[in-house]
This record gives structure tokens, sequence and C-alpha cells, in this order.
């Protein structure tokens, strides 16, 4: 199983760029710039990932987090990060062919581990690699909102660069 995922995987090794838009009912939408590079190492059957981002137009830096993402034995994906705020996070899910393609595919992954942000209920992410495009949604549930329900973050259009 982790070296049927680690063949999927190893499609994101290299760096990928592009945009993407925020917004939730707390905060005002923006626009960022990113970079996402994937490293990987044949020792170990997973891949570094670090994330930047910056703001539109100001080119502020607006957020830095680093991870790993591993396949585990029982066929799931297990990301683990921590983030320039202080946010630690576990996410697992599933990796799923696009039926029809030449090899692209979809991971939903849920958050199983939040801690030192006390605002998150809950976060989920997917991950669609179609060719040199990657594209990911990130949904998040505060306890700032009214009821903690799952709602859209962040959405990112990315492109091989490298």
């Amino acid at each position: 199983m982790i070296e049927r995922s680690m063949r999927h995987l190893r499609r994101l090794h290299g760096s990928w760029t592009g945009k993407g838009v925020g917004n939730y009912p707390t905060i005002d939408p923006f626009e960022w710039t990113e970079t996402l590079r994937f490293e990987l190492d044949d020792g170990y059957p997973m891949l570094h990932y670090e994330q930047r981002t910056y703001l539109v137009p100001s080119d502020e830096a607006s957020h830095w987090e680093s991870g790993f993402i591993r396949p585990l034995e029982d066929g799931s994906i297990e990301i683990s990060n921590s983030q320039d705020s202080g946010r630690v996070e576990v996410l697992r899910g599933r990796l799923t062919e696009i039926e029809g393609s030449d090899g692209d595919w979809s991971i939903e992954l849920n958050s199983v581990v939040l801690d030192h942000d006390p605002r998150l209920h809950r976060t989920r992410r997917v991950f669609t690699l179609c060719g040199d495009t990657l594209l990911y949604v990130v949904q998040m549930a505060t306890h700032t909102t009214p009821e903690p329900r799952l709602g859209q973050h962040l959405e990112a259009r990315l492109r091989r660069s490298s």
C-alpha cells in the first residue's frame, strides 16, 4: 500500500507556484501568491513540503508552513505540519485516482490533531493533481462563528515551476 501511494505522491516532487484567494465570515477577503516545494528523500517513504505565501498586492509575507506527507500501512495518507502562527495540525484521508485520467488523483484530508490555536474546531484540505496543475481547498470550522461548521477558507491553483 505504501509503495502504491508513493507512486502517486512522487508526482508532487519539485516547486509549484500560483495564486489563491481566501475568505471567512470573520475576516476580509484576500489574495496571495504562493510557492510550494515538495522534496523526496529515497531513504524515507514520505515527502517534505514547505509553503510560503505573500499577500497581493503588498507582497507582504502572509503564511509559512512546513510538514510531511506520508502514506500509512492502511492505505491512508497523513499530513503533519507546523505553521508560523504556532499551530500544529495532523490530517488524514484517502487518495483517490481520477477515473479516465492519466494518473491524476485527489486527496481529501480531515484533521485528527489541532493544537496551539484555540479558535479552530476542525479543518479539511482537498488536494487535486491534474497533470502539471495542483489545486487545493482548505475548509475550517472555528469557535469564532456562532456554530462551528466547516466553511471554505482558502482556494489555490498552482502550476509546476520546476
